[in-house]
């Protein structure tokens, strides 16, 4: 399924009174310039799945492999498969499941374990051997507890919304309601035992701790720069789009534009799975033409990719033909948009093409140009004129950018292109 929890047993993670796997030491710290490579590469994947709070997630990895994601950094623990993030040498492997030799403890910097080494590979895929994508399961399995285990962030969205408004800070009671649940839910440790509070204090403060190592400006990420009057170019790996879903599902091209696309299979679920957003932070307001990149079939092959634009209190959604269109920019048309944020273009893989019919679905560039100005793009609609739009529906003020989108989809107007 889709959808499928990702059960992570991990070896860090032993019941009240068991032994401390060895990858627990931290007499083996990484040096300061890995240690910054890895906070980065953890800031600026969560930040892609549109988790800016990045160190709740290094306070994770912190707290389970002291950010150890090689065996050559952590040579007390066991060999994992080998992975191009270690030089093709080992990944660090947990030692509390058994001998070495069983080839059971968790994988990478956050320890994923199914079982076997291949029993974790089969379920959670090989990306989990690279850095990046130990990272992006990370995420994707804290977001989807968040989903489960906080009131009122029953979705993606609310969930990296409550992950996001979380501050850096002991004894707040969003802070110490992450500790609670990331201590029960990663540790299993879920009691008010000495050893659960001890563990439970050490998920929050590693996370502050790391936050006042390297300080608001660094953890910011890369920002979402603004779009000018004149209009630009944002890229699927730009600081204004995010990647939602679980990481296992997508997919990196090297074409497109920039030199590089991603996609995905659609599904024919009543939600979105996995997802794509171009967040648009406007300087100023005014009609404005959205133009998404096309590859002319050769990854976008939905025959209905709905694209749902939120601008200026409105929300339309606009259905396209991907297999059809040119390799070019394609418009969606023309919409009003305000000046500042809380204004984005969504594509879910909800298309309703699953089963038998499941396709791939393209992810690339988009352009915001004003309305009025000629562009290179080839203005491809599908063959069809635009239906006439029904009723609009108003913007609301949410606690993150993301949350907007699940609260505004119940008052979109649609657009048909094909």
């Amino acid at each position: 399924m889709r959808l499928a929890v990702l059960a992570v047993i991990l070896s860090a993670c032993q019941a009240p009174g068991a032994p401390e796997p060895e990858i627990a030491s931290s007499d083996h710290p990484l040096s300061a310039e890995t240690r910054l490579a890895r906070v980065t590469a953890i800031r600026d994947v969560a930040a892609g799945m549109g988790v800016f709070n990045g160190p709740l997630l290094a306070g994770i990895a912190q707290s389970e492999t002291g950010m150890a994601h090689c065996w050559s950094e952590a040579t007390w623990a066991c060999q994992g498969p080998n992975s191009p993030s270690c030089d093709n040498g080992p990944v660090i492997a947990g030692a509390a499941d058994g001998p070495c030799s069983a080839r059971q403890g968790g994988l990478g910097m956050y320890q994923f374990d199914a079982g076997t080494y291949d029993d974790t590979l089969a379920r959670d895929g090989e990306d989990i051997l690279l850095l990046e994508g130990n990272i992006a399961k990370a995420v994707d399995f804290v977001v989807t507890r968040v989903t489960e285990e906080i009131d009122g962030a029953g979705t993606w969205e609310t969930a990296i919304g409550w992950l996001n408004s979380i501050p850096m800070e002991a004894g707040t009671p969003l802070m110490e309601a992450w500790a609670s649940m990331i201590v029960c839910r990663y540790n299993g440790c879920c009691s008010d035992a000495a050893v659960c509070l001890e563990r439970r204090a050490n998920y929050r403060d590693n996370a502050i701790d790391l936050y006042n190592e390297y300080g608001a400006q660094f953890w910011a990420a890369e920002p979402c720069q603004p779009v000018p009057a004149e209009g630009r170019v944002i890229e699927e790996r730009d600081g204004c789009y995010v990647a939602g879903g679980d990481p296992k599902f997508w997919r990196r091209e090297q074409e497109g534009s920039g030199g590089a696309s991603d996609w995905t299979m659609t599904t024919d679920l009543a939600d979105e799975a996995n997802y794509g957003i171009w967040r648009l932070e406007m300087e100023a307001g005014g009609l404005y033409r959205v133009d998404v990149r096309m590859d002319g079939g050769r990854f976008g092959k939905s025959k209905q990719a709905r694209y749902v634009v939120t601008h200026a209190g409105a929300s339309d959604e606009v259905l396209l033909d991907q297999s059809a269109a040119p390799d070019d920019f394609v418009s969606l048309g023309d919409f009003e948009f305000a000046a500042g944020g809380d204004q984005n273009l969504m594509l879910g893989d909800n298309t309703g093409e699953g089963g038998d019919a499941e396709t791939s679905l393209l992810y690339d560039a988009i352009r915001v140009t004003p309305a009025d100005e000629e562009t290179s793009g080839s203005g491809f609609i599908g063959g069809c004129a635009l239906a006439a739009p029904g009723s609009g529906g108003g913007a609301l003020g949410v606690l993150a950018v993301l949350a907007v989108l699940w609260l505004l989809r119940v008052s979109r107007r649609r657009r048909f292109l094909g």
